[in-house]
């Protein structure tokens, strides 16, 4: 939720001056870049607190700390990983037919 914030906040701050700049008859690419550099040291400056939780909640989900998914999504994960195992042990060892019991195939076909 921090980082939704952070980003909500800094996107306020990119916008506003684009908007002033643009109504003031800069140019849209010039407005651009004055209204990131301004949203730049603004968020830089003021916005430590918010920024250092924003990291550290994107640091929680990818480092593996925060719980992404729900209960129901784990457990279809984990049947979705059964199915798959099973696939590739058959896949890599197919079952080798019984050579004796294939004898005895050939056996009877041919006495009939």
């Amino acid at each position: 939720m921090a980082f939704l914030k952070y980003s909500l906040v800094r996107a306020a701050l990119f916008v506003v001056p684009f908007a002033v700049f643009l109504l003031l008859g800069i140019g849209g690419v010039l407005s651009a870049v004055y209204a990131c550099i301004i949203a730049f040291a603004v968020s830089f400056l003021f916005l430590r607190g918010q920024r250092n939780a924003a990291v550290s909640d994107v640091s929680d989900v990818f480092g593996g700390r925060k719980k992404v998914r729900t209960s129901v999504e784990e457990e279809d994960a984990e049947a979705e990983d059964a199915i798959d195992e099973a696939q590739r042990v058959e896949e890599e060892y197919p079952e080798i037919p019984d050579p004796e019991a294939a004898n005895e195939k050939k056996q009877t076909n041919n006495g009939a």
